[in-house]
């Protein structure tokens, strides 16, 4: 816990968080940390394939009409369908609209959400959530209402990287909103309107991760959410909520991915709720480098 507290204190700037990183890769790799032999039910991950260099920066994954779709964090917002077989761009949709660090993609059935809420540095004051409806995606119409929002109990300094979001899921009549918080290693849950406006955020419930959400799948038919994310050396897991209602959760499943060091999940999606397909971004540092890819999971 110590050893993650320090690596997240590094994180005050990016450059040294990277160092962080590093030194908690080494810490993997060294005999006494492969000692900790990995559990044997960690999930089997499937490369698809890797991802075309401009869609290295994935961040989201959602299905649309049959086809899967990611976006890049940020600048000009842009959709791009994946092939599920080879992993391969095979359409782009320019949206016309520029984002500041767009990092989750949720829907329900009129609409699509833009989550620009991301926050690495605690410090934005625009947080928001750009509607679209899908009747005017279809028609090449691309309108946007705004949903901007506040978090009532932020903190400052150090403690505002607990304020950092990833993952997002539409549920009901609302927005269900899960932190990626750097110092915590945990997720609190926040609900909002979907109605455009300014808002403030509402807390749920919170819950120990034991590293950062980035990516949120809800399924309808058995009412769980699946959330992906990392620990400080890039392992990527999953976190199965079940009975979630967006009041609570009847226990949560984690389970880490049976995949290299270094490996940056950042968007999840299903459209069965067995069979999983999750993305990752370009990572480089020191003796470690992964491209970014399309993986695929299942989980029972």
């Amino acid at each position: 816990m110590l050893f993650a507290f320090f690596c997240v204190f590094l994180h005050s700037e990016m450059k040294l968080y990277r160092i962080a990183i590093l030194l908690g890769l080494l810490w993997a790799v060294m005999p006494s940390a492969k000692a900790q032999s990995v559990p044997a039910d960690n999930l089997a991950v499937q490369c698809v394939g890797f991802l075309d260099k401009e869609v290295e920066g994935t961040s989201t994954l959602f299905f649309l009409d049959g086809r899967l779709w990611t976006c890049n964090d940020h600048g000009r917002l842009k959709l791009y369908a994946l092939d599920t077989l080879t992993a391969r761009v095979d359409s782009v949709v320019d949206l016309g609209v520029s984002v500041n660090d767009l990092e989750e993609v949720t829907q329900d059935n009129r609409y699509l959400y833009f989550g620009d809420f991301g926050d690495n540095s605690g410090t934005r004051t625009d947080l928001r959530i750009l509607r679209l409806a899908k009747s005017d995606l279809r028609r090449g119409r691309y309108r946007f209402d705004t949903i901007a929002f506040t978090y009532p109990d932020r903190a400052t300094g150090l403690l505002a990287r607990n304020y950092d979001c990833e993952a997002f899921a539409a549920v009901g009549d609302s927005l269900y909103l899960f932190t990626k918080q750097w110092i915590s290693q945990g997720s609190t849950c926040y609900v909002l309107p979907k109605v455009p406006g300014r808002h403030v955020a509402k807390q749920r419930f919170s819950f120990s991760s034991r590293g950062l959400v980035t990516g949120a799948c809800y399924l309808p038919a058995s009412h769980s959410l699946v959330l992906v994310g990392y620990n400080i050396t890039l392992q990527p897991f999953v976190c199965v909520l079940t009975d979630f209602d967006g009041k609570g959760f009847g226990s949560v499943q984690r389970k880490p991915l049976d995949t290299p060091l270094g490996t940056q999940a950042e968007g999840i999606a299903s459209r069965d709720g067995k069979t999983f397909f999750l993305t990752n971004e370009t990572f480089a540092m020191a003796f470690v480098s992964r491209k970014a890819a399309l993986l695929k999971i299942k989980i029972k």
